[in-house]
């Protein structure tokens, strides 16, 4: 069975539908889309069941001959499809149209058989035990891919990866797609709690979901039928969290202009391949900050390559407060905002005011006087330490570079809203600039929340 078609900068859908029968007895199905790709391009295949979503497909970097494919079955799938019973009925080919500069021709095959195919991974979810049950602050990433989506390495890659650097925990968010899952959950050692994520890539931003049961459904282009705010809803009904990615990646950052920050649980502050988009998205966060909105900052290394260049795991991390080493335990703390963001140096910061005292994430009441106490830890730069009052400049210290520092500073001016800390490597004397460079980034805090009583 073969269909054809053609898209266009001129083309308005941002989906293309094509419905094909799978008779009943049928144990395998195999779609498979061609194009020639002679540059900007993006178009993904995915394939649904009568009943479910079975896979996703991408190539976005690929220039030329282009062939994605997802070969189903009960007990097997190719890399980004869902193993699963092969029901009759009427089947589904979404061709996703992100965007294209050119004309395009495309063909899609469609495949069906009665046998099995032979000598492919058999998907089975694993049971994982927690190594540590103990309250404590953990180092991990919440942005990486495979080979499932764009990701050039496989789910091992990663776990090895992430074990090499001595993560606590991994969060895998392939586009689209929830076939890695299995493959994490299997090759995870006990001590490296894994999260099930996935990367809503919308044609006006992407998203993390981190901490899913089930998949949910990342087509939000098409806002009559399925919104963003509408895929943020499914995710918090099944107690996961929302994280808007990359904000400012120009084509690739947030324009949904109607999406309701509210659903917004987490934002990427630190993106390791968005350079000075780092300044823009903490002048965001701030923002919402002031408006009312309690968002945790992380960070992403978005890794493609988890062993080299800039996608390397490790080089920065979000470091989360949790009581377990468990997925629920880490994304409490993550919402609760108990994190930091960490290139290396570690940090304490609380607030006091009378008997009172705050960590980050939680509300201080405070009178007269707040007193934040801040310690930095792994200090292997001269650093300029920056306190900011309800996302203003307050103060700064320099310090040295050393094992530990403790800093105490004192604030009179008692008012509603919070502080933040941002911690640079101090710049070679003579370069111009504030201090406050992304490039020179060692440490971001996430607020303390203050409430002035009267």
């Amino acid at each position: 069975m073969i269909f054809t078609g053609t898209v266009s900068p001129a083309t308005t859908e941002a989906y293309v539908d094509h419905a094909f029968t799978v008779p009943a007895g049928t144990k395998r199905v195999t779609v498979t889309l061609e194009y020639n790709k002679p540059g900007m391009c993006q178009l993904y295949l995915s394939v649904f069941a009568p009943d479910n979503y079975r896979g996703s497909r991408m190539m976005p970097a690929a220039i030329g001959p282009v062939s994605l494919a997802l070969d189903l079955s009960e007990s097997a799938a190719s890399l980004g499809g869902i193993a699963g019973a092969i029901t009759a009925g009427e089947w589904r080919a979404q061709l996703d149209l992100e965007r294209t500069a050119f004309t395009v021709d495309y063909q899609l095959k469609i495949e069906l058989s009665d046998l099995e195919p032979v000598g492919q991974p058999i998907q089975t979810m694993a049971t994982l035990e927690t190594a540590i049950q103990t309250a404590g602050w953990y180092r991990g990433e919440l942005h990486s891919h495979s080979t499932h989506s764009d990701g050039r390495e496989d789910v091992a890659a990663v776990v090895a990866s992430a074990v090499h650097h001595k993560l606590d925990f991994i969060s895998l968010t392939d586009h689209f797609t929830t076939a890695g899952w299995a493959e994490l959950e299997r090759l995870a050692p006990a001590n490296l709690c894994v999260m099930r994520g996935l990367e809503i890539t919308g044609h006006r931003g992407h998203a993390n979901l981190h901490g899913l049961g089930t998949w949910v459904k990342p087509f939000v282009d098409e806002p009559q039928s399925w919104s963003i705010n509408d895929a943020a809803r499914a995710a918090h009904a099944q107690g996961a969290l929302f994280c808007v990615n990359h904000p400012f990646a120009l084509d690739l950052g947030w324009r949904y202009h109607e999406f309701d920050w509210g659903l917004c649980d987490l934002l990427e502050i630190y993106h390791h391949q968005e350079g000075e988009g780092n300044t823009r998205q903490l002048a965001l966060w701030d923002e919402m900050l002031r408006a009312g909105q309690r968002i945790t900052g992380v960070a992403g290394i978005d890794s493609h390559d988890p062993f080299r260049g800039r996608h390397r795991l490790g080089q920065v991390v979000t470091v989360v407060h949790a009581d377990a080493l468990e997925p629920q335990a880490i994304l409490s703390g993550l919402k609760r905002g108990t994190a930091y963001v960490s290139l290396g140096t570690e940090l304490s910061f609380t607030a006091k005011s009378g008997s009172g005292q705050a960590d980050m994430g939680e509300t201080l009441l405070a009178e007269n006087t707040v007193q934040l106490e801040i310690k930095l830890t792994r200090l292997e730069y001269p650093a300029r330490l920056v306190v900011l009052k309800n996302g203003w400049y307050y103060t700064h210290v320099d310090l040295p570079a050393s094992v530990a520092q403790t800093v105490t500073l004192e604030d009179n001016d008692v008012m509603n809203g919070y502080y933040r800390l941002e911690v640079y490597a101090r710049a070679v004397q003579g370069q111009i600039g504030s201090g406050r460079e992304w490039a020179q980034t060692l440490c971001l805090s996430n607020p303390i929340y203050i409430e002035a009583i009267q």
